[in-house]
């Protein structure tokens, strides 16, 4: 379309399509929150340098991204925990896949009313607009999303025009690399189009050749530095758990969620629930029927578009298979994020299935052909209103309600009480499941909050609640108490040399350790745990201390740093917090 030009009614209704549901999709993008490993990467982002390799190429659960560990470490830099700041630069690349995927509709197509229904299919796809609500999700996705279309972009050029574009389509492969292993299946998608095109791959040879040694170099740093990609999980992998699985993927996931599907609501975790045994039959037969009137329709061509879907629907399994089922169980296949990566193949097989690829150097008609426009709209505007009945079902699901309002009531505390010392705990596990280990801490989830203070000897902390608010701890229910001391109305005295505290029961754990104290002068001290040494400072007066304390022990040590008046240690207590 030239400059200045009036935009096509096809172009037109191309927009909106594109438009509505990318604003759906945002809208419900920034009324959402961090939640579960969103908190993890975003809080080690913060903690490493901006040259922290072992960072950015850790064994994330089997993941390797780099890319995805520096844009969170950029955005984490600019604004820790600011979930719109966070989402921003994603859907901006949802918004490019979708410009450049029609793009590519055109250059292959012409500009004409039939190829409005498979980009339709592919921008209102549940499948791309839900699990994306989920920010470490989309972090992996959304720019190996970009990354496709644009390869997509480029090897289409790249077969019309040659030239440098085969080096855009080879990088744009190796930007995706760098975010989700699953980008793998981009050099796989770039052969079968360039089949279905009528194109010989033998004409290409050499690009077919950089393909293969990039995966190949991929491969080998990805086994080289991951060491859990095949599950750990106690569940077993046969025929018949891999068949249901798959089978979830089709009839639950794949085949509702290119409609606008499925309209029954959100799964437990992240999962669609499953539809009414009618709907999905209903959807099953439907899905038949496409691939035998698309097979009527395109014959060969036909026949090679749902062979590469069905390539890339056999890899998906069998990824998930190996990596996955075992810990999950069947039930994966009723998680969108295992499939997502289906809605543009399918999509693209769609558009080849029933459209006629027109020759890649002839230009597109700038005036469509009316014929097919009423049956085009009227599909269209079917998938936008399931989509959106859909979505709007879906998305409650990954919003995120409960981390959101942990996060506020913990803004709030901090805001009331600037000197806030707070008690690193466990948190619900609809925030941060506790299978995260070390990393299911409150600390996680808030310590990126300016301000905000964990585990420091203090006379005053407190602990956050299931609300996130900050209870004052008042004292802790005890494990285990100090043997009391040898002097009369002093207990154990501490001055220069360490004086350790025997304990009447051993403690294996974390817990918080309170000492009840009086001392004529203040003084710098330390508390000595078997060697771990953490400074305190003892206040003049009458007064409580509280420090948390882990590990195996049945002694605590006290000591002084200079010379001074003695600290007496009228109480010893390990035990759990108590609040008010």
């Amino acid at each position: 379309m030239a400059l200045g030009e009036r935009p096509s009614p096809v172009t037109l209704a191309a927009f909106v399509a594109g438009v509505v549901p990318f604003l759906l999709h945002t809208w419900a993008a920034l009324r959402g929150s961090l939640a579960q490993d969103d908190f993890v990467i975003t809080y080690h982002a913060a903690k490493a340098g901006p040259f922290d390799f072992g960072y950015f190429f850790q064994d994330y659960h089997g993941h390797l991204a780099p890319g995805g560990f520096l844009l969170a470490d950029l955005l984490t830099a600019w604004q820790p925990l600011d979930f719109a700041v966070l989402m921003a630069p994603l859907l901006l690349m949802q918004a490019a896949a979708s410009v450049l995927l029609w793009t590519v509709l055109v250059r292959c197509f012409g500009r004409r009313w039939g190829i409005l229904v498979p980009f339709t299919m592919c921008t209102t796809s549940t499948l791309l607009l839900v699990p994306t609500l989920w920010w470490a999700y989309a972090l992996q996705f959304a720019p190996v999303l970009l990354a496709t279309t644009a390869a997509l972009h480029a090897h289409v050029r790249y077969l019309a025009d040659g030239g440098r574009w085969a080096i855009a389509t080879v990088a744009w492969t190796v930007f995706g690399l760098a975010f989700y292993e699953k980008a793998v299946f981009i050099p796989v998608l770039l052969a079968g189009v360039t089949v279905l095109l009528g194109v010989s791959l033998r004409r290409h040879a050499v690009l077919w050749g950089v393909f293969i040694a990039v995966l190949a170099g991929y491969a080998a740093v990805f086994l080289t530095l991951t060491s859990s990609q095949v599950g750990q999980g106690a569940g077993p992998v046969t025929v018949g758990t891999v068949a249901d699985m798959a089978g979830r993927m089709l009839g639950d996931t794949l085949v509702p969620g290119m409609v606008g599907g499925p309209w029954s609501g959100p799964g437990p975790g992240a999962t669609f629930a499953a539809s009414g045994v009618v709907v999905r039959i209903l959807l099953l037969l439907a899905a038949v029927v496409v691939l035998a009137a698309g097979m009527r329709t395109g014959g060969v061509r036909a026949r090679k578009a749902w062979l590469l879907l069905g390539l890339v629907f056999a890899a998906d399994v069998g990824l998930s298979a190996a990596t996955r089922l075992t810990e999950v169980g069947p039930e994966l296949g009723s998680d969108p994020r295992y499939v997502a990566d289906l809605a543009l193949v399918v999509a693209l097989c769609v558009a080849f299935a029933f459209l006629e690829p027109k020759s890649l150097d002839r230009p597109s008609d700038p005036r469509p052909s009316p014929a097919k426009r009423p049956l085009a709209l009227v599909l269209c505007l079917a998938l936008i209103a399931s989509s959106a009945v859909g979505f709007s079902r879906l998305a409650p699901g990954l919003r995120f309600d409960h981390s959101r309002e942990f996060l506020a009531n913990a803004r709030a505390s901090v805001a009331r009480d600037p000197d806030l010392v707070l008690y690193d705990t466990t948190v619900p596990n609809d925030i941060l499941h506790g299978w995260f280990g070390v990393n299911a801490r409150t600390s996680r989830v808030v310590g990126l909050i300016p301000g905000v203070l964990f585990d420091q000897p203090t006379s005053r902390m407190s602990l956050l609640d299931t609300t996130g608010t900050a209870r004052p701890i008042t004292g802790v229910d005890p494990v285990s108490r100090g043997v009391p001391g040898p002097v009369a109305g002093c207990g154990h005295p501490v001055a220069e040399q360490l004086v350790r505290v025997p304990l009447d029961t051993p403690v294996l754990g974390r817990y918080l350790l309170r000492i009840d104290y009086f001392t004529a002068d203040g003084g710098e001290g330390v508390v000595d745990r078997d060697g771990v040494r953490v400074p305190v400072w003892f206040q003049p007066g009458l007064h409580t201390m509280y420090l948390p304390i882990e590990g195996l022990f049945d002694k605590v040590g006290f000591q002084l740093s200079a010379k001074g008046a003695p600290v007496c240690l009228a109480k010893v207590e390990v035990g759990k917090p108590l609040t008010q």
